[in-house]
Parts: C-alpha cells; structure tokens; sequence
C-alpha cells in the first residue's frame, strides 16, 4: 500500500477507507483516518502533515484517528461527533445494547478515545494546512457527516471530500446505516437531500471515503443516486413524502406578511416588513431532510441546519433573518436558532419565562432542551409590548405542554394573530389529524383538542385557563401553533377552549388529590429544582447552588431545604418561609470529597417539620482528587 497521485497536490492511500493528503501551502491535510497503516508511509509524501479531518466517526474511518494525535497530528472532527471522538467508553456506556429497537450505526464508533484539537462547524469557511475549505453538511450514514469542499491546489477545480454521501455513480458504500429505527429509512432520506446539496455546489470532483474518485461528471453521478434512493424509498410512505417534499414551495402564506414553513419539524412563521426585513416565530429542524435520527433523544443524532432561506430570497429578496422570536424552549423550535446567530447574526428575543434555559442549557434537566447555548438578545417581561419594524408583539404566560412558554400576540394584514406554541392542537373526535390541503383549518363543529400536557414540562392545575382567559380576552382571528396550520377562528373554537380549561382541571382533580386543603406538588408532582443541574469541577471545592422548592401545602409554611450527597460530602441548609402553593429559592452550597463523573446529589425537603425527602437532584462531576 503506497500513495497515488489522483491529482495535482491530491493523493489517495488505500486503506479500510480512501486517505486523502491535500498538499496545501502550509502542509498537508489529511481526510479520514482509515486503520492509520498511513501513518507509516509519511515518508512519500511531498510535505510533513498538519492536520487530520475525519467526515465522521465509523470506525473504518475514524480508528487510525488516535494513533494519529499520539504522533502529534491536530485531529479535526463534524462538532456534533466529538464526544463520541474524544470519549467512546462513555458513549458505549450509555447505549443501549440489549432490546435493541434503534439500529442506529453508533455501534460502530471507535473503541480508544482521540482528543479532539478543532470541530467542523456547519457551513463554516475554515482555514486548515493553508487551505480555504467549507465544511458541508453531509447527513447520511451519520445524521453529523461532514464533507470538505476546496479548491484543488494549483488548479480552479472545486473538490469535495465527501464522505460516504456516493460511492460511484448513482451507489452508496452501504445502506444498512441509513435505518436509524428498527424498520426505517431515515437515513436515505438524508443522503437524498445532501446530494442535492452537493448538485448545488457544482463540484469538479468527488472524492468518497469509500468507492473511486470521480474526476468527471459529478452532477450526473449525483442525479442517478437521487433517482436510486427515490426508488429505494418508494415502498416506505413516510420516506417517500419526505423525499417528495424537496419539490414543494418551502414558505406558504397566510396573510401578505404572514408566512410559514412547509417542512420542518415545528412549523415556523414568517413575518415580512414592508423594509424587507424577516423575523420568525421559533427556528427549529428541516424535517424535510431526516434530521431526528429517531426519537432518540441523543444530541449526536439530531442536527440543525438551515432551511427556508432560499425561499425567503427568491420570493423576498430577503437573505438572512432579523430577529428570531421564541415561543418556549424545546428543540424543535430552537435549535436553529445558534446558527442564524453564527452565520447571520440574527437576534434572539425570548420571554423571561425561560430565556434563562436557552441561554444555559447545562444548568437545568427540562425536557427537549437544545444543549447549545443560544444568546439572548432581548429579554421580554410579560407586560412588555415589544415593537419590530411596523409590528407590535405582546406576550402572556402559559403552562400545559410547558409552563416555561410564552403566549405571542401580533397584529398584521388587517388580522388579529395570537401564536400558541404547542399549548393546542386540534383533531377529529376519531383521531385522525386535521390538514387543510387548501389552506387553513377553519372547520371547528368536527374537532376536539388533542391532550397535549407534558407533566415534566411544568404543567399546573391552572394552565389551560390562564392560556384560555388570555385567549378569548385577545380574541385572535388566526391562531398560529408550533405544529398545526393556520387556524381561523370561530366563536365554536372559542367554545372550545373553553371547555378544555374546565375540564383539563375536572379530569386531574378526579384523577390526584388536588383538593384545594390538600397536601399536594400541584399537577406536575415537582417538589423542587436545583439550578445549576450539571457542575464540574477541576478539584474538590464548595459548589454554590440555587435550590427552589414547592410549598404543597394550602396555608403559608416554614420550609428546610438541605442538599445531601454521599458519604463524606457536606452540605448546607437553609429554612425558608412560603406562602400557600408558592415556590421560594435559596442559595446553598455542598462540598465534594473526591473526584468524580456525574455524582447525583439532592435536596431534601421538610415542610413544618413534615419530610418530603430527597425532592430534586443534581449531577456534580470532579476531574481530579
């Protein structure tokens, strides 16, 4: 096995995965690490090596990664692989291994951890051995693959290392890794769209991870593999409409100014200026392309990427967006959001409900949190009336699907908007889930709402009324939600968000003792919640905390609060006065022993003087003793 010559600066080493050296300037860029038999075959090539990228981490590809950095080499991988790089027993520690339902290929991760000098970011334009490259999303047999789009050296080629995105024309290497469920097809989905983003790029050259470089007729090798996996996923109807999707308009309207998303996770909406500016409602995942890897809830197996933008050019003349408003917290409408903010600069403005769970997303353990921290721009009390260019925002609070949410009310178009975030969905009595094929729901004799309360999402007794009386008092002609379209209503809809809040609470009150003299933690059950959740330290030493905690009983209390961990930590405590059902904070500390990896630890609650134990937790790691 020696290097080849497959171009000008340009060689191949074939080992369990094509080696590429890229001779830049400044060195040589090597792509994918194969076994590293590579590394002892240096000598042949024309410069020393600076650096090693991999386009993501099977272990064909990514295993010579660590002998690699041993040898001084910087190892570069797609940001949302280094954990998996830098601690694979960790990650084989925490996946499932029996039962197994989820076929995604992270099984096949490398086994000795690589530390991990740089990350590719999505989209960036980075400068590596002397070379301009411009990483690429490629999702596939990784949801995080990335490919190397640059200019050959000494030529005007464009080339990209590509990864596994084609083997030869119209093939992929392997399509077992495209099933990340049990009986799915999501990955060909992926690989469908990242072809059509490589036809978008216009390359010269291709060069696979596995399979022969193409040298010629790269867009003809990529169309003949968009027509395979089309193919491929005819029998599977949701594949199919995912692929079938690329070809509908991404922005439907509702009003002039008023527009939404057709195929993403969450639905987003638009509002256009009259200046020609853009401000959108939550910014959430192309589901379009296969980006939830699952419902399995992994931060390597969901990725953001961009969407919709395209659209907003051609029909607007608009590139990038202003302003991204945020109704509550959860990933499917936020996780976007750090990449406008990176590649745009778009703001971010977020109630104080929970801005404070965007912006650290390490310091709680709520549901569905995006673990990037997203700068907030502009924080919105709930009696602020917020202007953006000839728009005026309101905002009131809700809990339901989660008390960490903001009710959103605008006007525009001559129409009175209220956006609703994931608070109501609507069905038929039979189940079935309402699509207006020709525009909005505007039929409300034959719909129920849909329960969609997540408990550990913070849902209170009161949630839906507080919700509802905000709703019939703004009386909205068009209801906005985070997974519905456009909603016109009614005096029926009205009706029946009434009656949802009167009987959300009748069923939990038939259902819990939540009397109003019962002993009780509201509808939600939490005793209390620790802020910051996750700590790590470089040694032993006193870590501060902020500890809430429920009043559960109906008249004002005393309540003791003391953080508790294992054998030899020391913990402090502090009583505090509540009013009925009210939650008060207090600051303690607790002091660690040794070293440690994710230590819980807890609060333990006493309410005049009746114990509720050990009501919250929190995860504290020590690197050294």
């Amino acid at each position: 096995m020696h290097w080849k010559p497959i171009l000008p600066n340009v060689l191949l080493f074939p080992d369990s995965c094509n080696v590429y050296a890229i001779v830049g300037p400044d060195g040589v860029l090597i792509v994918d690490a194969g076994t590293g038999a590579w590394l002892d075959h240096l000598a042949e090539l024309p410069a020393p090596v600076k650096a090693l990228a991999c386009t993501h981490f099977f272990r064909d590809h990514a295993a010579g990664a660590t002998r690699a950095a041993r040898a001084g080499i910087p190892v570069y991988a797609p940001a949302g692989e280094r954990a998996i790089f830098a601690d694979p027993v960790q990650h084989f520690r925490q996946r499932d291994d029996y039962i197994i339902y989820d076929n995604y290929w992270d099984l096949f991760a490398p086994i000795e951890p690589t530390p991990v000098a740089g990350v590719f970011d999505d989209y960036a334009q980075i400068r590596l051995c002397g070379l301009d490259i411009e990483v690429v999303p490629l999702p596939g047999v990784t949801v995080t693959q990335c490919g190397l789009a640059f200019t050959v050296p000494g030529s005007d080629r464009r080339a990209v290392c590509c990864g596994e995105a084609i083997h030869s024309p119209g093939r992929v290497a392997r399509v077992a890794p495209y099933q990340y469920n049990y009986n799915d097809l999501g990955g060909a989905v992926a690989a469908y769209y990242s072809a059509a983003d490589l036809r978008r790029l216009r390359p010269d050259v291709l060069l696979p991870s596995l399979g022969a470089p193409m040298l010629t007729e790269c867009d003809a090798a990529l169309d003949a593999l968009q027509e395979n996996l089309k193919a491929l996923c005819a029998g599977r109807p949701h594949e199919a409409m995912q692929i079938a999707a690329a070809d509908k308009p991404a922005l439907e309207k509702v009003t002039d100014h008023v527009w939404c998303t057709t195929h993403t996770e969450s639905i987003n909406w638009f509002v256009i200026s009259d200046a020609g500016k853009a401000l959108v409602i939550d910014y959430g995942y192309d589901a379009g392309r296969g980006l939830l890897a699952a419902q399995y809830a992994k931060p390597y197996r969901r990725r953001a990427l961009l969407h919709s933008l395209d659209a907003l050019q051609r029909q607007f003349g608009i590139d990038r967006v202003d302003v991204a408003l945020i109704s509550h917290f959860h990933d499917d409408h936020v996780c976007g959001v750090p990449l406008l903010q990176r590649l745009h600069g778009t703001q971010c403005w977020a109630s104080e409900a929970f801005a404070d769970l965007l912006a650290e997303p390490d310091a709680h353990c709520f549901p569905c949190d995006w673990p990037k921290p997203i700068r907030i721009d502009r924080r919105i009390g709930f009696d602020e009336i917020v202007r953006w260019e000839e728009f005026e925002f309101c905002f009131a609070p809700m809990s339901g699907h989660t008390r960490f949410a903001s009710l959103i009310g605008f006007e525009a178009d001559g129409q009175r908007f209220a956006h609703t975030g994931d608070q109501y969905f609507f069905m038929r009595p039979d189940g079935a889930w309402p699509e207006a094929a020709d525009g909005a729901i505007a039929r409300w004799d034959d719909k129920v709402i849909f329960q969609n309360h997540v408990y550990r999402n913070g849902a209170l007794l009161d949630g839906y009324t507080q919700s509802g009386d905000w709703l019939r008092a703004w009386h909205p002609d068009i209801v906005l939600s985070g997974h519905q379209k456009a909603m016109l209503t009614d005096a029926t809809f009205f009706n029946l968000v009434s009656q949802w809040s009167e009987k959300y609470q009748a069923l939990h009150r038939q259902i819990m003792p939540l009397d109003d003299d019962a002993v009780h933690f509201n509808l939600d059950s939490w005793g209390g919640w620790i802020w910051p959740y996750r700590v790590t330290l470089a040694q032993p030493a006193p870590v501060a905390l902020t500890v809430t905690v429920r009043n559960p009983l109906s008249r004002p209390a005393k309540l003791t609060v003391r953080l508790v961990g294992p054998d030899g930590w020391t913990g402090s405590s502090a009583t505090v006065h509540a009013d009925a059902r009210d939650e008060v904070s207090a600051k303690l500390q607790i002091t660690p022993a040794t070293a440690c990896f994710r230590q819980p630890i807890a609060a333990d609650l006493t309410v005049d003087g009746q114990p509720f134990g050990q009501v919250a937790e929190a995860l504290i790691s020590v690197e050294s003793s």
